[in-house]
């Protein structure tokens, strides 16, 4: 095939990708104009009409605070949220509009790239990244489920317990709040589903699994570590409770290869 031919080849690829990306933007940019303008008192007409108007952005993202402060594991935490300057609130109604659009349109993004990749995969790796993708999102919405209604309030509880034993009034930005919960519920479900994606690799050869299995105990330390790293508060209970189940994950993920790689020994003895 000639170099032409390639950079003809190479050139159709890349607008498509580009065309199916602005597809993308095109839904994501269409979410957040309707999360930041959409009335969330809608459908209570008699509020609506009274003039209370809250945009469901701005709604959406009260509700997980209200939850937050009021989960029986900060049941005994009381913070006070002040503005730093007169812009917050326009900062927060955009900042909460374009988070929950972009995680919205993640799986648009997904069925899009996938869409891109398909036609150059042969049929067994089509078909295992098929039964990988359900599993894979449902690893990370068990993780930000799981940051949202224990890690973030744990760490939570943590940091006021820690300001009281110097005296010390929890005053915080409702900035630095949210910040705070978004962050580390996004971060627990990535981090959730990192076994998984090693699992991934490991299949499609990319990575060998004797490594995985001889330097597993270095590898937890390292998953400890990085859990410190972006949990929040940097404590050691924080990030022990993102770490533990991490770990233990990855460990049924490595039983479950060694296992595979022992029956395709025996096949082929």
């Amino acid at each position: 095939m000639s170099s032409m031919s390639l950079l003809r080849d190479f050139k159709r690829h890349i607008d498509e990708l580009i065309r199916r990306l602005k597809r993308v933007f095109i839904s994501w940019f269409v979410l957040l104009i309707l999360l930041m303008s959409f009335p969330a008192s809608v459908f209570n007409m008699e509020s609506f009409l009274e003039g209370s108007y809250i945009p469901l952005s701005v709604y959406i993202v009260n509700t997980m605070a209200n939850y937050v402060l009021n989960s029986p594991l900060t049941s005994s935490v009381h913070l006070i949220f002040i503005a730093k300057d007169l812009s917050m609130g326009f900062e927060l109604w955009f900042l909460s509009a374009f988070i929950l659009s972009f995680l919205i349109s993640i799986p648009h993004l997904i069925l899009e790239i996938w869409k891109f990749i398909e036609p150059g995969l042969y049929e067994y790796e089509r078909v295992f990244l098929r039964r990988t993708f359900l599993p894979l999102i449902g690893c990370f919405i068990g993780g930000c489920v799981f940051g949202f209604t224990i890690l973030v309030p744990i760490i939570l509880r943590a940091f006021v317990i820690v300001m009281m034993w110097f005296n010390v009034q929890p005053i915080v930005t409702y900035m630095d709040f949210v910040s705070f919960v978004v962050t580390t519920t996004i971060f627990s479900g990535l981090f959730m589903t990192t076994p998984l994606i090693i699992y991934v690799l490991v299949r499609v050869g990319l990575i060998p699994i004797e490594p995985l299995v001889k330097y597993r105990f270095p590898l937890y330390i390292g998953i400890y570590i990085i859990a410190a790293i972006i949990t929040p508060d940097g404590g050691s209970f924080g990030s022990a409770i993102l770490a533990l189940p991490v770990i233990l994950f990855f460990e049924i993920i490595i039983q479950l290869l060694k296992r595979r790689i022992k029956r395709t020994s025996c096949c082929r003895g």
